[in-house]
């Protein structure tokens, strides 16, 4: 497999030139791409098993793990299943923003992990007020708290977290409404190595398609509201859903003020899971993708679902879903009508074509702000290379505002996760639910930017939090807006300027 990577083309004709003419504007570079600028290299623990595991990892998230108000960045590697003589084991790594340089945390970081890893999820997960850290692997999953300086244990056991099966995607995310963070692990399909057989084309050992391989439950693990879990995977029903998750994220479809999840599958139909706490009063699970008509992709057909995310793309106040999928499928595009039904319109909308000749694997409508300027930077992960950082030069090209949301009721978690926030500005207005893990196992910018129409430099911004309660202030551009449930005032930031 080769490493995915975005890379920009330069198109040169030939032509004749005439002096007379004035040359054309030529619109400036949306991003400026540092190719080594993050001192990490991604190992797929490739070594001629050909296991399956090796071509889907591994995954990126972002968090102020020390607290200094800069965004840093924890990145998953793989392991193979079994180390040369003398080899070092890859490990995952945090790295630290200093001075907008990404450094290497050293071992006194606590960040340990060198399994087979795939995605994450960050978020409070005690409510102590700073990010800690799961990590989903192929193998035993870990789970890092965070004492707020950014030095982390591992506590995966000691907080329920156990079994060894082969996790991808996970969630953080209220299900119950009882102001702390769940964890959902989406489980990509079941190995056994000691039993695996190559499969073969010819007289070539290849990877084996996931249509090999038996599909593999979900699991839910209940917050106690201190950091601990239960299991409830059984008694919420998604035993019953075996699948080949690679993609997930909360979504409040119908909107009833509790959150349902969507699961992209690879190679099998997505999975909408209901959440009935509002209707039936108890953790459980319907799966109505079929119904709802976002399980298969353009005619009708199981895709391999990859990366997924929501935004309301027409304007309207709900949320379409995107999932991106392998080439020769069109990447999906489920435009919602806002009852909790869908329609497939990848190619009405022209997403369909372009992207039929690719692999789709991560999609994301914004992403991090990682020099806190007001504009969306990228950070792309690579199979078996290095990271690149997208930096953005749109800063100052029009007004942005900022938004870290904190909840503090008894039903609102801390990190605000569901939240949904409508911004008015300029005779326009559109909705967003907040949420940090989507895209391809990876965890996002916690907080959250809103591109105003020209000539406004304020904007009516209206907070639904995760209890129902609703609250609305006219905000400035220009800043990140600290906004904490039920108290009357905020603290702005003013972006930084530009690099």
């Amino acid at each position: 497999m080769r490493s995915l990577s975005l890379i920009p083309l330069l198109f040169i004709c030939g032509c004749t030139f005439d002096p007379s003419v004035e040359a054309p504007q030529v619109a400036p570079e949306l991003f400026q791409i540092e190719q080594n600028s993050i001192p990490f290299h991604h190992d797929s623990g490739a070594r001629g098993a050909r296991y399956i595991g090796e071509i889907v990892g591994s995954g990126a998230g972002l968090l102020d793990a020390d607290g200094d108000g800069d965004l840093d960045l924890f990145l998953v590697n793989g392991s193979p299943e079994k180390l040369e003589p003398e080899e070092a084991a890859p490990r995952d790594q945090l790295f630290l923003q200093v001075d907008g340089v990404f450094v290497a945390a050293g071992s006194d970081s606590g960040i340990v992990g060198s399994e087979a890893g795939m995605g994450l999820a960050i978020g409070d997960i005690d409510n102590d007020g700073d990010p800690d850290v799961f990590v989903a692997n192929d193998g035993p999953n870990q789970l890092y708290i965070n004492d707020g300086k950014g030095r982390f244990t591992e506590q995966s056991l000691s907080r329920g977290i156990t079994g060894d099966s082969f996790s991808s995607a996970a969630v953080l995310v209220d299900i119950e409404g009882d102001g702390d963070l769940d964890l959902f692990i989406g489980s990509y399909l079941e190995f056994d190595a000691s039993t695996f057989v190559p499969c073969t084309r010819g007289d070539q050992e290849v990877y084996c398609a996931p249509s090999n391989f038996a599909a593999a439950p979900c699991l839910l693990l209940l917050n106690d509201g201190t950091g601990n879990f239960s299991d409830v995977s059984s008694s919420s029903g998604l035993k019953n859903h075996p699948a080949k998750a690679l993609g997930v994220i909360s979504i409040d479809i119908e909107p009833d003020g509790d959150p349902d999840l969507y699961v992209a599958n690879d190679g099998e139909p997505n999975f909408l899971l209901i959440n009935q706490w509002k209707e039936q009063g108890r953790i459980f699970f319907l799966e109505e993708a079929l119904l709802a008509g976002c399980a298969y992709g353009e005619g009708a057909k199981a895709e391999a679902g990859m990366g997924v995310d929501a935004a309301d793309l027409d304007g309207d106040g709900d949320e379409e879903i995107l999932v991106t999928n392998l080439e020769a499928q069109s990447n999906s595009c489920y435009r919602n009508d806002g009852n909790g039904m869908f329609m497939e319109t990848s190619f009405a909308n022209g997403l369909g074509p372009a992207s039929l000749p690719h692999v789709g694997f991560g999609i994301q409508v914004l992403d991090a702000n990682l020099d806190n300027d007001g504009d969306d930077d990228l950070i792309i992960t690579r199979w078996n290379s290095n990271p690149q950082l997208l930096r953005s030069t749109a800063a100052g090209s029009t007004a942005v505002l900022g938004l870290r949301l904190e909840g503090s009721s008894k039903q609102s978690n801390r990190d605000a996760i569901g939240a949904r926030i409508t911004v008015s500005a300029g005779g326009r207005e559109w909705m967003r639910e907040h949420r940090v893990q989507s895209s391809y196992l990876a965890s996002h910018d916690p907080r959250l930017l809103f591109a105003l129409p020209e000539g406004c430099t304020e904007g009516d911004v209206s907070v639904r939090w995760p209890d129902g309660k609703v609250e609305t202030r006219r905000l400035q551009a220009g800043s990140y807006h600290h906004w904490i449930q039920g108290q009357d005032s905020l603290v702005s930031t003013k972006f930084s300027h530009p690099r």
